[in-house]
């Protein structure tokens, strides 16, 4: 067959977005040769979207989106359409591929990479009577797609390839010498022909995040030690191609992981954050208050976290989920060249919202004891109408241990059977073993020196009932922890209890092997919240 190979002029029509001067520099191509013929390409950038209704002119009116409940007032902003910053606009260089067809199995014929702003002559091949994918990818560097094999790679695997979180800069583009860099990508689909014209619009593949933070008097007063915020459950892979990606993205192909926590100091601005694409399906029939209880499990969240502070023990705390998306309700997306800006004013605590999470499962610590109808306490079998735990319990803000879990025992051997119920006694009695590394980890949040009583205990590691019932009962909020085992302080002579928190499946688990561990504190009264 004959084969024709055409030159694509690439335009870049920006405008005054950037202040590049746009120079012709090497370039580099693989491919058959074959006639060239010329074609004109032309690039558009596309202007960072909103996920609020378009129409905002430039130095048009904020337009709002507010939700107001008790303990939480959020706003979404779409602020005026301005000039973005030289970071969202520059072009350094640009890769242009030719796929033989559309199909996710079809071939990679064409590669180049331009080592410039501007483009000109690229060659494409015309072997194909069915439609090429012509994709653009733009601030990357000519070492990222070498690897591709002509008529080897496919659409598939292209499309699979991305930065992984463990990479500088993630999830932008690092340059060791100009630094992070946006990628902005599009495509069109075309027969290439002698005289064909299209236009490819570039996206940017990541999206944009602006929270700001305030309290009203009364939470300030209620936890003035410490607030942290975190954005939780991001893909660990920002893909070079993510533009036109449907629900589930990226789904299960890949594992989530968390950003760095930061300390604030409310009012509090989060700005200038990236975000890998996370697309889910709308979830129906979700109202405000109930966002969290429905979000999809790999859904994207804010986290913010309040403690109260006292004698360098966290004696109070109290944690808000806000889940991200284009609206307060069943909408759960992160969308490639979107900005997302969140106004958010913490008011209260509202157990009835679960986006405020204090996790307060119920009467589970201390010893089980007999109950009389009017709620005091018996030792007499027949006056009992009821039998619980003496006192409720909150378990702690966040997972103690450091990514990848941590193991029971760390040396020496395990202790002798001890109570399945009762894990403020177990720790106080195994506190002096430096060897057993899960339980120093909750000793540790009573402060630099251990406690001279058991009285004297705040957090402690929750023994196999104690876990089992913060199972049974926190259903919704372990939605939001990770899909594996967490420790208890429970243990037959060899190995140590652990409960899955997804499933509630509870066995004993070898304690050299990691997990993870929340500890657990008794309630004084009036504390709780049920």
């Amino acid at each position: 067959m004959k084969q024709f190979i055409h030159i694509i002029s690439l335009i870049i029509l920006l405008g005054a977005c950037t202040d590049e001067k746009y120079t012709d520099t090497s370039s580099s191509r693989e491919g058959e040769p074959g006639k060239l013929v010329p074609v004109e390409l032309a690039l558009n950038i596309q202007p960072v979207q909103s996920p609020l209704s378009s129409g905002t002119k430039a130095g048009g009116n904020v337009v709002t989106s507010t939700q107001v409940c008790k303990g939480l007032e959020i706003s979404m902003v779409k602020t005026p359409v301005t000039r973005s910053s030289s970071l969202e606009q520059e072009i350094k260089n640009f890769w242009v591929f030719q796929f033989d067809g559309t199909v996710p199995s079809s071939k990679l014929v064409i590669k180049q990479f331009i080592d410039s702003n501007s483009v000109k002559d690229v060659l494409l091949n015309d072997e194909q009577a069915t439609k090429s994918r012509i994709i653009v990818i733009a601030n990357t560097a000519e070492s990222t797609f070498s690897s591709l094999s002509i008529d080897e790679t496919s659409l598939a695997d292209f499309e699979n390839m991305g930065i992984l979180s463990g990479n500088a800069g993630f999830p932008l583009f690092n340059d060791p010498t100009d630094g992070d860099r946006i990628i902005l990508a599009g495509s069109t689909d075309l027969v290439v022909s002698v005289g064909k014209q299209a236009d490819i619009m570039l996206y940017r593949t990541v999206a944009r995040v602006k929270i700001n933070i305030s309290l009203d008097n009364e939470m300030q007063a209620e936890y003035p030690s410490a607030w942290t915020c975190q954005l939780m459950n991001i893909p660990e892979k920002s893909f070079y191609y993510s533009v036109g990606r449907t629900a589930a993205f990226p789904g299960e192909t890949v594992k989530y992981i968390n950003y760095t926590q930061q300390q604030i100091v409310p009012p509090a601005t989060i700005d200038d954050l990236y975000l890998p694409v996370n697309i889910h399906q709308p979830v129906p029939f979700t109202s405000p208050d109930r966002r969290v209880t429905n979000a999809p499990s790999d859904a994207t969240f804010l986290q913010l976290v309040g403690i109260q502070i006292a004698e360098g023990v966290i004696v109070k705390s109290v944690v808000y989920q806000v889940h991200l998306g284009s609206n307060f309700t069943d909408n759960y997306s992160i969308s490639p060249n979107y900005s997302y800006t969140y106004n958010i004013r913490v008011t209260g605590e509202n157990s009835d919202d679960s986006r405020v999470i204090k996790f307060e499962p119920g009467y589970f610590g201390g010893e089980l004891k007999m109950y009389k109808a009017n709620g005091s306490e018996t030792t007499v079998s027949s006056e009992a109408v009821s039998w619980r735990y003496e006192k409720p319990i909150e378990v702690y803000i966040s997972d103690v241990n450091s990514p990848g879990g941590v193991k029971w025992l760390g040396e020496g051997s395990m202790p002798a059977v001890n109570s399945f119920t009762n894990g403020r006694q177990n720790t106080w009695d195994l506190r002096n073993a430096t060897g057993y590394l899960a339980m120093q980890q909750c000793l540790r949040l009573n402060g630099t020196t251990l406690p001279a009583t058991i009285d004297d205990l705040v957090w402690y590691m929750p023994s196999y009932g104690e876990s089992l019932c913060i199972y049974v009962v926190g259903s919704n909020t372990l939605k939001t922890l990770p899909d594996t085992y967490y420790w208890s302080s429970t243990t037959n002579g060899t190995y140590a209890w652990g409960t899955q928190v997804w499933t509630g499946a509870s066995e004993p688990l070898s304690p050299t092997q990691s997990y993870n561990l929340r500890c657990i504190k008794d309630l004084k009264p009036g504390e709780a919240t049920f």
